[in-house]
Formats: structure tokens, C-alpha cells, sequence
């Protein structure tokens, strides 16, 4: 089986501070992988170099086969690679539905928005203006505009932070799901080492902005 992502010897610094230092990894279709480290290892400028957030010094990003290092982020999320931030930034000023309409492609009818939402349990709250949803109801809605593209690979940064219990486990829920009914591949990254540990298949740990070890599950 051909790797679905492929990283080989990504390195980046920001003015004379290193940051990320020959950092590689794979990612086979429909795996979930997990990422750990401390802060300051490295995690976070690396998920921005893998969805194209940012450009890497060095190394290359290669998607089912193609070589995407330069592609921006907008070009990546179009091939299917999905991203979800630390911090979730939806508009406030837009109401759920359309903050999830705007992630479809413009041919996307109100049946597509309606099993998003759905799928995710905010049909509800569809036109409730984004502001006012919960922390948990922010990472559904931010699950439901990654699924919009077809996803091959979620990146999902720190997608447990600040969850209520009840809210981690029914996130766990739709990504098991969107895992097995979709065949989406994940990158996982937790300070939470049990529960990637549950969820992953491998875990990888960044240490010094280096992959320092790798353990199978």
C-alpha cells in the first residue's frame, strides 16, 4: 500500500530559532495517527506545515502521489485534506448553516447542509448565529466544514481542549465514524496520550521539533 500523505525531511525555523528539524512520517489511507509531544516541541508549526498554513525551509509533502509542499492551504483543502484549529474560528457573525454552506462546493444544495449538521447533532442549532454556540457545539461545527470536502486525511489539532466529558466522547464518536463509514485518514494531535492511545493506530512523538520515537498501538 502507497502512503496516502508522505513527509521526508521537513525543517523549519522562524529567524534563528529551529523548530521543526528533519521531521518525517507517513500516513497510509484510512489510518488514524496520533501526535504528542510538549509544548514547544513542534506539533502546532508542523500541522501548519502539513495543511499549508505555512512553507517549510526545507523537505517535502507529498498527497496520494503528489507532491504538495508549495500548494496553499485553500488548493489543499480542495484535494481533501481537511484541517481543524486549536482555537476554532468560525464567523460569529454567520449562522451555523452557513457557516457550513460557505464549506461546500457552490453546487452543494440544502440537503447536503442538512446531513452535515445532522450527522454531527447541530441541525438545531442550523440557524443559531455561531457566536453563541458552546465550546463542544465548536468543535462539532468545525468537524461538520472538514467533512465537507470528502476528506482522504483530517489534520485535527488539540480537538479535546476544554471538552466537558459528555463532548469528548461524542466527538470520539464521529471520528470512529467518519474513520470507518468514510475511510478518512487522521492526524491526531493531543497533549491527551490515553486517548490517543485509544483512538490511533500509531503515536508519534515530537520532541525538539524531531519525530523522537513511535509506538503501534
Amino acid at each position: 500500500m502507497n502512503p496516502l500523505l508522505e513527509v521526508r525531511g521537513i525543517a523549519k525555523s522562524f529567524e534563528r530559532t529551529v523548530v521543526l528539524a528533519d521531521v518525517s512520517l507517513s500516513i497510509d489511507p484510512g489510518e488514524a495517527v496520533g501526535l504528542f509531544g510538549a509544548n514547544g516541541s513542534g506539533k502546532t508549526t508542523l500541522v501548519n506545515v502539513l495543511s499549508g498554513l505555512i512553507a517549510p525551509d526545507a523537505g517535502s509533502v507529498r498527497f496520494d502521489g503528489r507532491d504538495i509542499t508549495r500548494l496553499p492551504m485553500d488548493a489543499r483543502y480542495r484535494i481533501g485534506i481537511a484541517r481543524t484549529f486549536q482555537i476554532p474560528r468560525p464567523y460569529p457573525a454567520l449562522t451555523v448553516g452557513d457557516a457550513v454552506r460557505v464549506a461546500l462546493p457552490a453546487s452543494a444544495d440544502g440537503r447536503a447542509i442538512e446531513t452535515l449538521l445532522s450527522r454531527v447533532g447541530l441541525l438545531k442549532q442550523r440557524d443559531l448565529p455561531c457566536a453563541r454556540l458552546s465550546q463542544g457545539c465548536l468543535r462539532r461545527l468545525e468537524f461538520a466544514r472538514a467533512l465537507a470536502c470528502r476528506p482522504g486525511l483530517m489534520i485535527l489539532d488539540e480537538v479535546f481542549s476544554a471538552l466537558s466529558t459528555t463532548d469528548e466522547e461524542e466527538l470520539v464518536a464521529l471520528l470512529r465514524a467518519a474513520n470507518r463509514e468514510d475511510g478518512a485518514a487522521f492526524l491526531l494531535v493531543s497533549h491527551n496520550s490515553p486517548l490517543l492511545e485509544g483512538l490511533c493506530r500509531r503515536v508519534l512523538q515530537l520532541e525538539g521539533g524531531r519525530v523522537a520515537r513511535e509506538r503501534a498501538m
